[in-house]
């Protein structure tokens, strides 16, 4: 889909740095678009893709690329975003891939694009029987070819399709990297080159390219590009846990302690009242029990008491179920052989009468008659 491709300081060749930000010191590109070798039948705009990656990390440019258009100026600044996620038992993402079931076919550090991009490559050469040429090669695999394959471009769309539509399997599969690096871009554009300067630059640059190029030129077959930091500032964002297992029991014996007026002491104590002290109880119980059985096997047998004398039965003293009455304790028999305790009659001086003023005083009492 794309033509001429070119990597800008990559790690096989010196690598090129700059200790200053701003767009004064950043990269500056003109390029040649060159439309007259475009293919109608693949794309249908004119312009280039740009991407910004890392040294070890494979450019997707049908992705993440950022278009160029032509007969403009195109700033791009940058600014590097370090991520860190967690692990198990917080997210599902991976450290290198190794725990993958995908094979990475990439000479590029591991990333959720890579997965996806191997797995549909992987899935190619299963049910089509050939690679698409547009990625790496799996081992033992051959790139697709009418010659060969005659039919390797309707299975592709039928693949491509089933995998939009996440029935492939890969998007389950495939993990997001714990720690990752990404550039964030700001882009800005200014109309290139301005009406004054047209003239000049352009036949400047058709002298300098006058070997290759057999052409005039003209503005629509440039663009220019301008790439810098924005500063030299790295920013980290960095997971951590809101509550762990240690910080969990501190909030929550917290809170017991705020509104119940409970802490690990009164936990402790309700557990030695309910626990201890019930078993202690019982056990004591228990010897007690012990303690008395072995005291009645080891104590002699005592003898048999003597008969005990047995008076007569008064029938008074019978239980019955209703209360006696006067009429009904007169007709209880008397007791077989019982003596009735008589009462003996007054003596008869006892029965002298007295007036009731025969005890007057002296001086009140009457004189007899001679």
């Amino acid at each position: 889909m794309y033509g001429n491709c070119y990597t800008f300081n990559n790690k096989e060749n010196e690598t090129h740095s700059t200790s200053m930000g701003g767009s004064e010191y950043g990269l500056q590109v003109i390029l040649y678009i060159n439309e007259e070798e475009y293919n109608p039948f693949l794309v249908s705009s004119t312009g280039a893709k740009v991407i910004v990656h890392r040294q070890d990390e494979y450019p997707f440019i049908e992705d993440v690329g950022t278009e160029i258009e032509t007969a403009m100026a195109t700033s791009i600044g940058m600014h590097l975003t370090e991520s860190f996620k967690l692990g198990e038992p917080y997210s599902q993402c991976t450290e290198d891939g190794s725990d993958v079931p995908i094979d990475n076919i990439y000479n590029a550090a591991y990333s959720l694009q890579i997965c996806l991009h191997s797995c549909f490559q992987t899935k190619m050469v299963e049910r089509c029987g050939c690679a698409q040429y547009s990625q790496p090669l799996p081992p033992a695999a051959n790139y697709c070819n009418y010659q060969q394959h005659p039919n390797w471009m309707y299975c592709y769309y039928e693949l491509h399709q089933a995998f939009v539509q996440e029935k492939l399997g890969c998007q389950s599969v495939c993990r997001e990297a714990c720690s990752f690096k990404e550039w964030t871009l700001t882009t800005s554009l200014a109309q290139w080159p301005s009406v004054v300067s047209e003239k000049w630059l352009l036949r400047v640059l058709t002298w300098d390219q006058g070997q290759q190029i057999k052409k005039k030129l003209n503005k629509t077959d440039l663009a220019k590009l301008l790439i810098f930091y924005k500063d030299l500032n790295q920013r980290s964002i960095m997971e951590s846990p809101a509550n762990s297992v240690e910080m969990l029991l501190s909030n929550f014996g917290g809170q017991l302690g705020l509104w119940m007026s409970c802490s690990i002491v009164c936990i402790i104590e309700i557990i030695e009242v309910f626990f201890i002290d019930s078993l202690s109880i019982i056990a004591r119980q228990q010897w007690q029990r012990a303690k008395k059985w072995w005291s009645q096997r080891q104590a002699p047998a005592c003898p048999e008491a003597p008969p005990s004398l047995r008076g007569q039965d008064n029938p008074v003293l019978d239980i019955d179920d209703d209360l006696p009455t006067f009429t009904s304790a007169l007709r209880l028999p008397p007791a077989p052989g019982a003596q009735v305790p008589g009462t003996p009659p007054p003596r008869y001086n006892t029965l002298r009468l007295e007036r009731a003023f025969s005890n007057q005083l002296t001086d009140t009492q009457v004189p007899a008659e001679s």
